[in-house]
């Protein structure tokens, strides 16, 4: 017990003198050995060695008893002691009763991991928790990654978990206890919810087939976390190359993740939603999309253009030509709002004008020079440039696009462009009043016609997603 309980703190870098853990103790067998275990490594590498119980408040005298046990017992064995109350309301049968009570015990373990500024929170589960949770996962139809059930080392709201024990059987460490007072949780022994119908119904059977079922179980376990760490990694690099994200601009080039096997393109894919929902503000940092949900975001990938995917936290992730892109279901606003930029005059005595995270090049243009393209280049008379202003599209702006006979409201010629709506609202223009004469990055009006008159040459200096020709492709 207490070799694996070296070994996990070893292998998180975490025995030293200078190193401060802090125990979830809830006074059941698996927790008290955890603690004892600690106190001997204490004893061994000096580490300091705190412990924290949660009351939850869901079993009367019961629960109030097992805060006493804990304090008692930190008290005899010298452990500086908190205890926290989730305060909650109603009995272990109700409806939703676990989750609330995993829900508040975390949040209050990890403020006081943070309060005693502890480097790491010390959690007891075993092999046999690690069995049941992979049971339950397989039951909500879970790929790789919640089939390989609880990680030794994790990270939660920028505290360190560890749990030492998930290579023991619970046997192992009521075994190691030799008497030590410890109490039951009289709940675990009901079928009040899923876990214990579990641990109490399912596993006997399973045992009964193999005695060996929990430890096979948890085996499984560990190999497929090395096969989703292996097609996560790859999964990883395809999304580094895929992705944009440059607020308000959210989302990835399609193709880069069609060239992928559709193992590491669904892992890309999910990244890519969890990463997008935590920048929303909608998803905490152990937020996992659900395997139905990275199955639908991965027949986006053959979908036709304008298919959308609907995600957790009322957000979308819609299909185009080129991207695949994620927004808020409400007026497909982007996930980070970005306020509009201030309307930027055409100094031509400045060399280059800043306008958010791009930049124009300005330079004398003469007649027979440079024959620009009308996306990233353009060439403005003097007499335009003195009331012209870079901005943000207006309702009402018209534009009357290269070579056309009339004007056309500059909504409807972004979208004959093809040009994707999350680009549109805050695309770069170079606008006379309501008149458009250039659309960054997609085409320039036809008062930009090359005249024989004093001109400057315009040139986009930085990215725009829209403009890039191809993604670069990257070897995983």
């Amino acid at each position: 017990m207490v070799s694996a309980a070296e070994d996990a703190l070893r292998r998180a870098e975490m025995l030293s003198e200078t190193a401060t853990v802090l125990v979830a103790l809830s006074g059941g067998a698996d927790s008290v050995a955890l603690l004892l275990a600690m106190l001997e490594l204490k004893e061994k590498y000096g580490l300091a060695v705190y412990a924290v119980h949660v009351e939850h408040g869901l079993r009367g005298e019961e629960s109030l008893a097992d805060a006493a046990f804990c304090e008692a017992l930190c008290g005899r064995l010298h452990v500086p002691f908190a205890c926290d109350h989730a305060n909650l309301r109603g009995g272990m049968d109700d409806a939703g009763a676990e989750a609330a009570a995993r829900e508040a015990r975390y949040t209050l373990l990890l403020a006081r991991a943070k309060t005693c500024g502890a480097d790491a929170l010390l959690l007891a589960h075993h092999q046999d928790d690690q069995a049941e949770t992979v049971l339950q996962r397989l039951l909500r139809g879970s790929g790789a990654r919640g089939l390989s059930g609880m990680e030794e080392t994790a990270v939660r709201d920028g505290v360190t978990l560890i749990r030492p024990f998930l290579s023991l059987p619970k046997q192992v460490l009521i075994n190691a206890l030799e008497g030590t007072d410890y109490r039951i949780d009289e709940s675990n022994l009901s079928p009040v919810c899923q876990r214990n119908r579990i641990r109490l119904a399912i596993m006997p059977k399973l045992i009964e087939e193999n005695p060996a079922a929990i430890a096979h179980i948890a085996q499984s376990a560990a190999l497929l976390r090395l096969d989703e760490a292996c097609l996560q990694k790859q999964a990883d690099a395809i999304l580094q190359n895929a992705l944009i994200d440059k607020p308000p601009y959210f989302c990835l080039h399609r193709e880069a993740v069609q060239d992928t096997d559709a193992a590491v393109a669904l892992r890309a894919l999910r990244s890519f939603a969890e990463l997008g929902m935590q920048k929303s503000g909608d998803a905490p940092d152990e937020f996992s999309l659900s395997a139905d949900d990275s199955l639908k975001l991965l027949t986006l990938l053959s979908a036709s253009e304008s298919s959308v995917c609907n995600l957790p936290g009322a957000l979308h992730a819609t299909a185009t030509r080129r991207f695949i892109h994620l927004t808020r279901m409400e007026g497909d606003a982007p996930l980070t709002d970005v306020p509009l930029l201030p309307p930027q005059p055409l100094e031509t005595e400045l060399s280059s004008l800043p306008f958010g995270e791009i930049a124009l090049h300005m330079m004398p243009h003469a007649p027979g020079g440079v024959c620009p393209d009308g996306k990233r280049t353009v060439v403005l008379t003097r007499s335009l440039i003195k009331t012209a202003v870079m901005r943000q599209p207006r309702p009402g702006d018209v534009i009357r696009p290269f070579g056309a006979e009339g004007q056309k409201p500059l909504r409807r010629y972004l979208i004959d462009k093809k040009l994707d709506q999350p680009f549109r609202r805050h695309l770069p223009v170079v606008a006379v009043g309501k008149d458009v004469l250039w659309a960054v990055g997609v085409g320039a009006a036809e008062s930009t016609r090359m005249m024989h008159e004093p001109s400057i040459l315009f040139t986009l200096q930085g990215a725009l997603p829209w403009c890039e020709t191809k993604h670069k492709r990257s070897t995983p």
